[in-house]
């Protein structure tokens, strides 16, 4: 008999035609590791017990929320990647930096890296997590029209989504980049703090962190999921080296991120008892983002939806640059996952 181990499933196989004696030592046939490569691919490897590195530029935002679900719901154990770790790092820029150097296994700063991609970075875009652009333009309540902010301060990260995202929306409406003054703020928390303190008229944010600004009267201006629809905003990524290096550690963790996706459109109390424990918000907040944003949660990979994701940086760019989105794209991984869930097809 062999018995293996894996994810917690034991399984029992009958082996005895396949071994065979060669010089008085007992061998396994060729032909039977063949059999237990194909049937059993990642079961019978033992789990990837090193820390993995997931890193977010902030903590609680709801475009991330199956990264840190996955952790919450244990998908990464079962998965046989035990120590996965969920490290915010605080601003965008740093979290490309980070998965360039190799201090971080995977990031979601899936905007700024496309700036890192336009200049031939080896970057791999492995799943979209989230399929809308959750910000939304908060300004003082007496703002009544986009026109009335020209002149004033907003709150962006220069090198973030805040900022190519802001001069978008300002393009989409035949605004200049000098239409405003910014000032450069890398958190959700600053920029809640600059509108509460007066330095700032607006900010864009996502939620929850936008929920103290709406609470103290502040108003919600545009939401840029309304101007710019179906958008993927935030994706799993990881570099090509990791992808030669360690593609098992790459199926584990995406099989992970899939089944917390697919857990997050199919379950809604426990979703909502997630977006409560990541974005440490309460049940009423934690089940109204839900019920907006449930339908952003799709596992998908697609050239159409990263070329649109592209087409909101290079708009800040003063030279068009040479994008071929299937380039950057490494969608083998998500199709594995999705068989192994009985799903054919991306969602």
């Amino acid at each position: 008999m062999l018995w293996t181990q894996g994810f917690g499933v034991r399984v029992e196989v009958a082996f005895a035609h396949c071994w065979e004696y060669r010089s008085g030592k007992k061998i396994m046939k060729s032909a039977c590791v063949a059999f237990l490569v194909l049937a059993f691919p990642i079961s019978i490897q033992a789990q990837y017990s090193k820390p993995v590195y997931i890193s977010l530029p902030g903590p609680g935002n709801i475009q991330h929320l199956a990264l840190a679900g996955a952790k919450f719901r244990g998908f990464y154990d079962e998965m046989g990647v035990p120590n996965a770790q969920i490290v915010a790092l605080r601003g965008n820029a740093i979290n490309v930096q980070a998965i360039l150097s190799g201090s971080v296994h995977f990031a979601s700063a899936f905007g700024p890296s496309m700036q890192a991609m336009f200049r031939g970075e080896q970057l791999r875009i492995l799943v979209q997590i989230f399929n809308q652009i959750p910000f939304s333009l908060i300004t003082r309540p007496e703002v009544n029209r986009l026109e009335e902010l020209r002149g004033t301060k907003i709150a962006v990260t220069f090198g973030g989504s805040t900022y190519s995202v802001l001069q978008a929306l300002f393009a989409h409406h035949g605004l200049q980049q000098n239409f405003a003054e910014y000032l450069n703020i890398p958190d959700s928390q600053g920029k809640a703090a600059a509108m509460m303190q007066g330095r700032a008229v607006a900010a864009l944010m996502a939620p929850p962190t936008d929920q103290p600004l709406l609470k103290a009267g502040f108003k919600r201006l545009v939401y840029l999921g309304d101007v710019f629809k179906g958008v993927p905003f935030s994706a799993l990524l990881t570099t090509s080296k990791l992808i030669q290096e360690e593609p098992d550690l790459i199926e584990r963790v995406v099989k992970a991120v899939v089944k917390a996706l697919i857990y997050i459109r199919e379950n809604r109390e426990g979703s909502i008892d997630l977006i409560m424990r990541h974005g440490r918000v309460d049940r009423e907040i934690a089940s109204s983002l839900y019920d907006l944003m449930r339908d952003a949660f799709v596992p998908t990979l697609s050239a159409e939806g990263v070329m649109k994701r592209a087409e909101l940086e290079i708009v800040t760019l003063k030279e068009r640059p040479n994008f071929n989105p299937n380039l950057f794209m490494e969608d083998r991984f998500l199709r594995t996952a999705l068989r192994s869930m009985g799903i054919k097809d991306q969602m």
